[in-house]
């Protein structure tokens, strides 16, 4: 019974940290993406007209 109750308690403990593992590496991904994002939208911000009279998209409207 003891036995049990201590591999239960191993599996428990195993699953939690790959849990807490994942959800870190998630949030690191996300955190990455938002930046690609931030600059991806800087780069469209900063696209001149063809016309040369002012900016071609307002993406932040």
């Amino acid at each position: 019974m003891e036995m049990a109750i201590a591999s239960m308690s191993m599996q428990m403990a195993m699953s939690n940290m790959q849990d807490a593992l994942a959800i870190g590496m998630l949030k690191q991904t996300m955190e990455s993406s938002e930046q690609s994002m931030e600059i991806i939208t800087d780069m469209i911000d900063n696209i001149p007209s063809p016309d040369g009279r002012g900016q071609l998209l307002n993406v932040r409207a």
